[in-house]
């Protein structure tokens, strides 16, 4: 049996999370973590009718992972975000894992990035890989800290195929999100105790990611796109290392 955890935030696009949920037809259970939204009955469900869980927004995702796979029912969890789809071949590829008795304890899949609707193949964006079908008795905890990964026992195993990762619908959802995550990582950064940022600081660090990203690992070949995923990204560690200043100079 397999559920499927997914969660939705203010900031989620209605329309995204809908092919998402349409890709996941499959499931014998869908779990729906909801953040604060009043809008979710315009959604249009197949045969499951998904359980919702209403929460308060959390600063990160990661936050409530553990629970995600907790609340399951199945004997499978295959953890969802919004802007995921789940290929044809990779839906398969999960109905055979969950019938072969040998099967690992939990799977990292790959995601096949998007920007815009555009494909990235470059740019530090190929395929990455983040581990998402869990064989619940074997979960042992997902750490809350950004970008974490879930404590399993036994192997984790890659998955052949992958889903696709439709990570920028738009524009003004890359900034909202940008302005999110910026805060988070500054205060992370803070923590830390890295040094005083400076003017040198606030020009090195965005000029380097843009450099890194467009010619180094080749973000230019994705054409357009790629131009602008560069640029994005190098705003984006402007954003958390002028965030950062900001907090270094409220404690003076």
């Amino acid at each position: 049996m397999l559920t499927i955890s997914t969660q939705l935030s203010q900031s989620d696009d209605l329309t995204v999370f809908s092919r998402m949920l349409k890709s996941i037809d499959f499931a014998d259970a869908i779990i729906i973590f909801n953040m604060e939204r009043d809008d979710l009955e315009t959604l249009k469900f197949g045969s499951v009718k998904p359980k919702v869980i209403n929460i308060k927004t959390p600063k990160i995702v990661e936050v409530i992972r553990a629970r995600q796979i907790k609340e399951a029912s199945g004997d499978w969890v295959l953890v969802m975000d919004f802007d995921e789809i789940v290929t044809p071949v990779l839906r398969d590829e999960i109905k055979t894992i969950m019938a072969n008795t040998g099967a690992s304890g939990a799977y990292a899949i790959g995601r096949d990035n998007y920007s815009l609707g555009y494909p990235l193949h470059h740019g530090g964006w190929e395929r990455d890989y983040v581990v998402r079908l869990i064989h619940r008795a074997d979960f042992v905890d997902w750490p809350s800290n950004i970008h974490s990964s879930p404590i399993v026992k036994g192997g984790i195993v890659k998955t052949i195929h992958s889903m696709e990762h439709h990570k920028d619908a738009s524009l003004s959802q890359m900034v909202t999100k940008t302005n999110r995550y910026s805060a988070i990582e500054a205060e992370q950064f803070f923590r830390g105790g890295l040094p005083p940022v400076t003017v040198l600081t606030l020009i090195r660090k965005p000029t380097m990611e843009f450099i890194r990203r467009y010619f180094i690992k080749r973000g230019f070949l994705d054409g357009s796109i790629g131009l602008i995923q560069s640029l994005y990204q190098a705003y984006s560690v402007f954003i958390s290392y002028a965030k950062l200043y900001e907090l270094q100079q409220s404690k003076i």
